[in-house]
């Protein structure tokens, strides 16, 4: 395990040395929003399944309570097969040419969001590149049922499986300075599920609202240099942030260069807490 700031290289793949302060969540005191950067991020090697893992929220070995984030760094030529999770996800794929999803090539940018006990993958890194990606989830699991043959492990068979390339993210698109723009990846669903490219020119900030109830968001940082509510310190690229279910907008400032960072909302309630009550209210 390396400790906070140590560099990670594989391929032409590098932890950028952001250097920011670590906050930590509490759902019993909750704050606007809680930001990691990647370079704090706990590096955990799972040396069976060929990746490195950098963990920002929470245990990649317990479940209970969240949010649970962190990225996977999987070894070249390296394929992880189709399997379901018991909680909601987000993912965030940074592709490499050669990486595949589905049996589909992976873009630079691309989100993909499944409901608990939904079967997705399988996918896997380019030949000769390390391939990043970020789980996030409102809540802790480490369950996965890895198909075909976990079937009979899964409570129900869930629903959702959503994806997007992301378009208009690197630094050349961004607004000028002072200016913002935010683009939908994900409509916005009736439980609140959705996701946006906020765009941010040079020193520009914006209000990030909340139209309804959502299970928690998600932010994730992927070009420039994000300040949230007034802290001079930034967050820079693959640097990921949380904002509980029960907090307020809140407000973020790009740096000099402009910022884009992905917003992930989790829907509220959570699949399986929704259905589970739908079932109850059928027998009842």
């Amino acid at each position: 395990m390396n400790g906070p700031g140590m560099p990670a290289q594989a391929g032409h793949w590098t932890i950028p040395a952001y250097k920011c302060k670590v906050f930590t969540y509490d759902r019993e005191n909750p704050v606007t929003a809680t930001f990691v950067a990647l370079s704090d991020a706990t590096r955990v090697r799972e040396e069976a399944k060929h990746f490195d893992s950098f963990v920002f929220f929470g245990s990649r070995t317990q479940d209970g309570g969240g949010p649970q984030m962190y990225m996977n760094r999987v070894d070249a030529g390296t394929e992880l097969a189709a399997h379901s999770h018991r909680i909601d996800q987000f993912q965030v794929f940074f592709g490499t040419p050669g990486s595949v999803f589905q049996r589909k090539p992976i873009p630079a940018l691309f989100v993909h969001y499944t409901d608990a006990y939904s079967t997705y993958g399988p996918f896997r890194s380019a030949p000769g590149e390390p391939l990043l990606y970020a789980t996030i989830r409102a809540e802790s699991s480490n369950f996965g049922a890895v198909m075909p043959g976990a079937r009979h492990q899964r409570a129900y068979l869930g629903e959702r499986q959503l994806s997007a390339a992301v378009e208009g993210w690197e630094p050349g698109s961004l607004p000028a300075a002072g200016q913002t723009a935010t683009d939908t990846v994900l409509d916005r669903e009736a439980d609140g599920l959705s996701a946006a490219l906020v765009r941010l020119g040079p020193d520009a900030a914006i209000e990030l609202t909340r139209p309804q109830a959502i299970a928690g968001r998600a932010l994730c940082v992927v070009t420039g240099e994000l300040r949230d509510d007034g802290n001079t310190s930034g967050y820079g690229p693959r640097s990921l942030g949380w904002s509980g279910p029960d907090d307020g907008p809140m407000t973020v400032t790009a740096g000099p260069q402009g910022c884009a960072v992905l917003v992930l909302d989790f829907p509220s309630p959570p699949t399986k807490t929704a259905r589970a009550a739908l079932a109850e209210a059928s027998c009842s």
